[in-house]
C-alpha cells in the first residue's frame, strides 16, 4: 500500500545543508528554541532537522537565523511551520516543513537557491 503525496510547492527545492538555530512561538506565549539543518530550500520554504521534538505544530511562527556561506553575516527571518514529521532514529528526531514570512536578505538566499538550482541543471 503506497502513499497518496500530492504535490503542492510552487517552487522547485534543491539540497543544501545550512545551520539554522531558532525558536517556534505558540499561540500562548510560550518559545521552544531549536537547532538544526535544512535539507532542502526553496525560494519561499525550507525543510529543517531539528534537534528536539518541542512540540513543533503547524502553523506556529519560527524565527530563525542561518548563514549562507562560512564567516558571513547571520540572516534573520520568519517563517510558519507547514508540515512536521517524525523521523524514526536520532539525533535528528523531527523534520520540519518552514514558509517564509520574512527575511531581511532575501536577495542573497534568492541567489544561493538560484545558484544551486542552475548548477544542478548544468549538471543533469
Amino acid at each position: 500500500m503506497g502513499l497518496d503525496f500530492s504535490e503542492r510547492r510552487r517552487y522547485e527545492r534543491v539540497h543544501l545543508e545550512l545551520p539554522v538555530s531558532g525558536q517556534c512561538l505558540d499561540v500562548a506565549g510560550d518559545i521552544y528554541p531549536f537547532q538544526g539543518e535544512t535539507r532542502d530550500v526553496s525560494f519561499e520554504g525550507f525543510c529543517v532537522k531539528v534537534n528536539s521534538s518541542n512540540g513543533f505544530k503547524v502553523g506556529q511562527n519560527v524565527n530563525f537565523n542561518t548563514r549562507l556561506y562560512r564567516g558571513d553575516p547571520l540572516i534573520k527571518a520568519s517563517g510558519r511551520v507547514c508540515w512536521v514529521h517524525d523521523l524514526p532514529s536520532l539525533p535528528w528526531p523531527i523534520n520540519m516543513g518552514v514558509m517564509l514570512t520574512s527575511m531581511l536578505s532575501y536577495r542573497f538566499w534568492y541567489k544561493k537557491v538560484n545558484d544551486k538550482i542552475y548548477q544542478r541543471d548544468k549538471i543533469t
